[in-house]
């Protein structure tokens, strides 16, 4: 499996704020790519963050076994494309984003992963230049995992990592019949952190991309929960970004916001 982390910077403002162009970007990049979807685009704005400078719109779209995700920050001009997928070539891809969501490629930053190689590295972090750590990792689970299962296990790890949910979990089944493979995603603030377990191979493959800093030594004490750790890494996402204007945060969109997440944590809060 293919991971493909896309840093693009010196995009255009009005397209990152275009929700109904980033659900075109959304459909036509598996297209182009060649890559099975399972599910339609799914797109969350999200305009009540405490920094105003991080709103914009996040979407995903569930791959065979794998995802699709675009992060956008409309008044940084830049977007983070997360492609988990079997093997397409990356410089169609590129080619594509560069015609149909323009970035300067000499700020951007391209990372490329084999998801399976055994793979233990964790390279140096700096929360005051790096955006946010992305952790990629491999459980060897030799349960059948249940729908159930993934989504409490997605919906308790954002509270028990500190992050900030702007959804609650999506758990679905890549067939209706001879399913191969159970995926899970829940969006956090701007970012996300997704699941996909391989029936055949009694693998999770999991990712835990963050737009903030946050303790991710803990991670793989949580995923020893779900079985043993064969593959951790910590890739570094991005650089701090510029910001031209800002804003004044509106206090009572701010509280009506995270009410649902008040509703649902009560008991862990």
């Amino acid at each position: 499996m293919k991971h493909v982390m896309l840093d693009c910077y010196g995009s255009t403002q009005t397209l990152l704020d275009d929700i109904r162009y980033i659900n075109k970007i959304m459909n036509e990049i598996p297209y182009v790519l060649k890559l099975v979807t399972v599910t339609p685009p799914q797109l969350i704005p999200y305009y009540y963050g405490k920094i105003k400078e991080d709103d914009g719109i996040s979407s995903f779209v569930f791959l065979e076994g794998g995802h699709i995700t675009i992060h956008t920050f409309p008044f940084r001009q830049c977007y983070f494309v997360d492609i988990f997928s079997k093997d397409f070539d990356t410089e169609v891809l590129e080619n594509y984003l560069l015609e149909k969501l323009p970035y300067n490629p000499s700020l951007s930053s391209l990372e490329i992963r084999d998801r399976d190689l055994t793979v233990f590295n964790q390279l140096p972090y700096n929360a005051q230049e790096d955006f946010g750590p992305h952790v990629l990792s491999e459980i060897a689970f030799e349960k059948r995992i249940t729908m159930e299962n993934m989504f409490d296990f997605l919906e308790k790890l954002v509270y028990e990592i500190g992050m900030t949910p702007i959804t609650r979990p999506l758990v679905i089944k890549s067939t209706i019949r001879n399913t191969h493979y159970l995926s899970g995603i829940i969006l956090i603030a701007q970012s996300h952190i997704s699941l996909h377990y391989d029936y055949e191979n009694k693998v999770i493959y999991f990712d835990i991309f963050s737009c903030a800093s946050f303790d991710f030594s803990m991670v793989t004490n949580v995923l020893s929960d779900l079985g043993k750790v064969t593959s951790y890494e910590v890739v570094c996402r991005g650089t701090k970004h510029y910001s031209k204007v800002k804003h004044e945060i509106d206090n009572t969109e701010a509280i009506a916001s995270e009410k649902w997440q008040k509703n649902i944590y009560n008991d862990c809060l």
